[in-house]
């Protein structure tokens, strides 16, 4: 296929492979919902693929590896395709944006694609092509150089740092401007607070403080 050529295609599921470094997940309850609805309606977004790098006659999912999960145990014998013509570092470029529009993101493993897109692109670079901002990108890159193995093998006692956890949800945009608007005073008012995500814990913290009640239920 031609560079940059895109078609719509029927392809048999035993054609279609997921990305092996795909970072997003499903819960079980929304995985539930988008199984009956494609059950009910026989409507789903179409799957976007891309050739095989090294199977002939295969395609590899960029976007879509929950309705391909669906639409296997509903018994489907092939899934409407948009086929992209993708380079390996355009490929982890849509994974880290397409994918994000449902599901929630694994972060150890979002954070290993990112390692892998810091051998072709730098911080600042990516950061204007993805949806996180730097400071997202940075701590995703540090989560990606700790070694899991001996941290998952410590104790707590054994522990002289903590283990970085990224959060991932959406808000509409008048919920964003507040939210971002309650974290630029705390960083004025409070000039320990050394980032955003210090904010936000001082945020939590005063609102729970102000509900103990509802917070121990």
């Amino acid at each position: 296929m031609p560079a940059g050529q895109t078609t719509l295609q029927d392809i048999p599921l035993e054609l279609l492979e997921g990305h092996p470094e795909n970072s997003n997940f499903m819960d079980a309850d929304t995985f539930k919902k988008l199984r009956r609805h494609i059950e009910q309606t026989g409507r789903y977004e179409p799957l976007t693929v891309r050739p095989h790098p090294s199977k002939e006659v295969t395609f590899q999912v960029i976007n879509g590896h929950n309705r391909l999960r669906a639409l296997r145990a509903l018994g489907y014998q092939t899934a409407r395709c948009i086929v992209w013509n993708l380079s390996d570092g355009e490929a982890r470029l849509y994974l880290t944006t397409l994918n994000r529009l449902s599901g929630t993101d694994i972060s150890e493993r979002r954070a290993a694609l990112l390692e892998s897109l810091l051998t072709s692109f730098t911080i600042d670079e990516l950061s204007s092509l993805l949806p996180d901002n730097r400071k997202q990108l940075e701590e995703l890159a540090q989560l990606s150089r700790l070694d899991l193995d001996e941290v998952s093998g410590r104790t707590i006692e054994e522990e002289d740092f903590p283990i970085p956890v990224i959060l991932s949800f959406m808000l509409d945009e008048s919920e964003a401007k507040e939210v971002n608007r309650a974290l630029d005073l705390i960083l004025k008012a409070v000039p320990a607070t050394s980032s955003r995500s210090r904010a936000l814990v001082r945020l939590a913290r005063f609102y729970l403080d102000g509900h103990k009640t509802f917070a121990n239920e």
